[in-house]
């Protein structure tokens, strides 16, 4: 028979190994890539519903992108958003509870990609990213054609809308998920400023 000291240390120390196996972090936000990335995301794979904690990690992972964008020449912003984007949808669980939410953010980037590789302007110095307190893996943005920009800006923002639309129809088809996609589609849809013709 164990003591109880003796069972209380086993516990304790099964614990340890557990949380240092698992990498418990706070909701996909702070994260350097690789590994890291990777054992965050798994951690709430094949969720069913929803839940405030994912939900409000995603909300604020895109108001840390629209922070880092904004502090940027505009001509850069696209990028970065793209960027950003694609790091977040990588975030998102992939389980039934945000697949579609996932997909769509994950489009959108994809989308931001195109319009960024239409425009791009080889000519400019490159922008490296600068301190991202939820999104810390190293980026490096490319410029946008001045002569192009206000273009590209129109586009880019029509992009949003259309992911915050895809967003809030998404959340029409279950309950669950209706109030936590129309915060997600709201979180998106308020990155629009990042894209403002001058």
């Amino acid at each position: 028979m164990f003591s109880t000291r003796r069972m209380q240390g086993l516990y304790a120390a099964v614990l340890t190994a557990a949380l240092a196996l698992t990498g418990v972090s706070d909701g996909y936000g702070q994260s350097t890539g690789g590994s890291s990335q990777r054992s965050g995301n798994s951690q709430m794979e094949g969720a069913a519903a929803p839940s405030d904690f994912v939900t409000n990690a995603i909300i604020a992972n895109l108001a840390a992108a629209r922070s880092e964008c904004g502090s940027y020449d505009r001509v850069y912003r696209i990028d970065c958003l793209r960027q950003r984007m694609l790091d977040i949808a990588r975030r998102i669980p992939q389980g039934a509870a945000y697949a579609q939410a996932r997909q769509i953010v994950g489009r959108a980037a994809s989308q931001l990609g195109s319009i960024q590789s239409a425009n791009a302007d080889t000519r400019v110095k490159k922008q490296r990213s600068r301190r991202n307190a939820r999104l810390r893996e190293a980026k490096v943005y490319t410029a946008i054609k001045r002569e192009k920009l206000n273009q590209a800006m129109q586009q880019a923002s029509r992009v949003i809308d259309e992911a915050t639309t895809q967003l809030l129809r998404a959340g029409e088809n279950s309950e669950k998920r209706s109030a936590h996609y129309r915060k997600i589609a709201a979180a998106v849809g308020s990155t629009k400023v990042l894209l403002r013709s001058a």
